[in-house]
């Protein structure tokens, strides 16, 4: 949101900066309540360039879901500042990660991740087993879900916004910390209800806000 409004010059109601910073400060204090609860059972902490790395990669998170928007802006067919056709959404997808491999691909070759993933599918494939499935079984199954997850990303970024499908994602990302949780036996301290009730209270502001501004445009529309 905030890049949205630097970048592409949104406008935002009080409701949805309320809703997003609910959410926001509702997952950061849950986990770092969970952080500090296994903090002793760590030897080492959180190093000053991992954590730059860290808000470098939400730097450029954000700044690349604002580019997204201002192509679908600058290519809607109705706009009168037109420059070139509206991408779809596996248009998009296709661009986005041929652009990431393109980086990517030169620095594993580098830091030597490459040369160690051929040796694990090798190693995998030379000595196989019954009941487990290979390396390139598991690589093949992660892509495949990964590539089915884009679609659905990209798909909300192309009919929705880069806002909605980074609501749905981090919404998405904090149940399956609280499944974890749950599943693995843990109790939710007074902090943790605290920030679960806060991500719900944005997530309710934000519905609210969206419900209200899409109820006020219809009203417009019939008295027009």
């Amino acid at each position: 949101m905030i890049m949205g409004y630097f970048v592409e010059k949104k406008a935002y109601s009080l409701k949805e900066w309320l809703g997003a910073s609910l959410i926001t400060a509702g997952i950061i204090i849950f986990n770092l309540s969970r952080m500090s609860a296994s903090k002793g059972d760590e030897k080492g902490g959180d190093s000053v360039f991992g954590l730059a790395l860290l808000a470098f990669s939400l730097f450029m998170d954000g700044l690349l879901s604002s580019c997204q928007g201002i192509m679908k802006e600058n290519g809607k067919s109705g706009n009168n500042q037109q420059q070139y056709r509206c991408p779809s959404a596996m248009e998009m997808m296709l661009f986005t990660n041929l652009y990431a491999a393109i980086f990517i691909a030169p620095l594993s070759v580098y830091s030597g991740q490459f040369s160690n993933g051929i040796d694990i599918i090798t190693k995998s494939t030379s000595n196989p087993t019954d009941n487990e499935l290979s390396a390139i079984q598991l690589i093949a199954l992660l892509n495949g879900s990964a590539a089915a997850g884009q679609v659905f990303v990209f798909l909300t970024i192309h009919h929705f916004s880069s806002l909605v499908c980074t609501t749905i994602t981090t919404t998405r990302k904090f149940f399956t910390i609280l499944l974890s949780v749950r599943n693995f036996g843990h109790v939710f301290s007074a902090v943790q209800w605290c920030s679960i009730f806060m991500v719900f209270g944005g997530l309710y502001f934000e519905i609210v806000s969206k419900n209200i501004g899409t109820s006020g445009d219809k009203k417009k529309m019939k008295k027009a």
